[in-house]
């Protein structure tokens, strides 16, 4: 009897929740006016740590290549307080700076590696020009993270680039038409011949030394140096007369350092021209060859 009156109670208490919720959702369905949804704003700030540059590896005094460039390889590091993953790797730059001088500069230096977890490093190679100023020279790195903040370092590293004096020069012989005796200040008719800076020493000077021609079938005539004159002007013959195996100074010629691949024989390209101009013969020579063959060749020097 229990068993049963438990279980008639509770059916009962079923029942009569059930009336009971259904005439509370029928009275709140009656009342108007309540709101059935909202809105909330939202503000979150997130911090950013400004990257930093350290570690730039020392460079050594670097020598310039002849008529070409050097690549110059170094690494720093860059250090983020938010994490190495943080770094933008494209953002990594460096340039050489020389007041006076083209910046040399590399904008897209290499990842090597990460420190864990906040560092990372990176490669740069920059080429210097062998025309490029001799001394010193200024090393700057930059580098960013992902959300736009940059870290620069200036100057705080630096490395010598040494002088190269060096030339090359073209044609490397020279020439005349058949002449007679009566021909006076008749040119070369394969000058001038132009001296190419190839280093980076720059105010040199042009010193030419001649030699007597021999005769190619009467070797004991001459035509001797001191009939030719050097100048750094068309055919050379208002220039400066030359004599045997004497270092003559072209004083109007300079050579100053420059990029000779613009080939506009200025001064600021790395060049100078030379001409040269047989003033006038021995009256009694023979009708032949004559040559250095048998004296010597011309010598053109570069003198610092």
């Amino acid at each position: 009897m229990v068993v049963k009156r438990s279980g008639l109670f509770l059916v009962g208490i079923l029942i009569l929740s059930s009336f009971a919720s259904a005439g509370l959702f029928e009275w709140f369905g009656n009342i108007t006016g309540k709101a059935t949804s909202g809105t909330a704003a939202l503000n979150i700030t997130v911090g950013n740590n400004a990257p930093t540059i350290s570690g730039i590896t020392f460079i050594s005094a670097q020598t310039p290549t002849e008529s070409g460039s050097k690549t110059v390889i170094f690494n720093f590091n860059v250090t983020d307080a938010d994490g190495a993953s943080n770094l933008n790797d494209s953002a990594a730059k460096a340039e050489f700076d020389n007041d006076g001088e083209a910046v040399r500069f590399n904008n897209s230096c290499v990842w090597v590696r990460d420190y864990a977890p906040n560092t990372a490093e990176y490669s740069c190679s920059v080429n210097m020009w062998y025309f490029d100023e001799s001394g010193t020279w200024y090393v700057n790195v930059s580098s960013a993270d992902i959300n736009g903040a940059g870290a620069r370092d200036d100057s705080t590293r630096q490395f010598t680039f040494n002088q190269l004096t060096s030339m090359v020069m073209s044609p490397t012989a020279l020439g005349w038409g058949a002449l007679g005796v009566a021909n006076v200040n008749v040119g070369s008719n394969n000058d001038p011949i132009v001296v190419n800076n190839t280093g980076n020493d720059e105010g040199l000077s042009l010193n030419v030394t001649g030699r007597d021609l021999r005769g190619e079938t009467v070797n004991t005539e001459y035509i001797y140096a001191s009939n030719f004159s050097v100048g750094a002007v068309t055919e050379g013959c208002a220039g400066t007369a030359m004599g045997d195996s004497v270092s003559i100074n072209v004083t109007s010629a300079i050579l100053e350092r420059g990029n000779n691949t613009l080939n506009n024989r200025g001064d600021t390209s790395g060049q100078e021209e030379l001409f040269f101009c047989l003033r006038g013969l021995p009256q009694t020579i023979s009708a032949q060859s004559y040559s250095s063959a048998g004296t010597g060749p011309w010598t053109i020097q570069i003198i610092t």
